[in-house]
């Protein structure tokens, strides 16, 4: 049986959700800290996680570092919650 998008989205929620409380950061926190790290992508779209974390440490979340794993299931849970239009991002 082939799942849905919406299907796919939520686990990757649920991973990111997992792997970020394993890194310490609340729950509540967590869609500040996407958010941010969008728009880190949004503007430097080949950016490595050390340069994600290094601009993240400029803003303020000094206690975390993304780390390779993270930041691809970031991007893949963007990509499946995006419209297909090739602007989005």
């Amino acid at each position: 049986m082939e799942r849905c998008k919406g299907e796919i989205q939520m686990d990757l929620k649920k991973i990111l959700v997992e792997r970020f409380g394993r890194k310490g950061i609340e729950p509540v926190l967590i869609p500040g800290l996407m958010k941010n790290i969008l728009a880190s992508l949004k503007d430097r779209p080949d950016s490595t996680h050390e340069e994600v974390s290094e601009r993240l440490h400029f803003i303020g979340w000094n206690d975390f570092d993304l780390d390779e794993n993270t930041l691809q299931i970031i991007i893949a849970d963007y990509e499946a919650s995006a419209p297909t239009h090739p602007a989005y991002m």
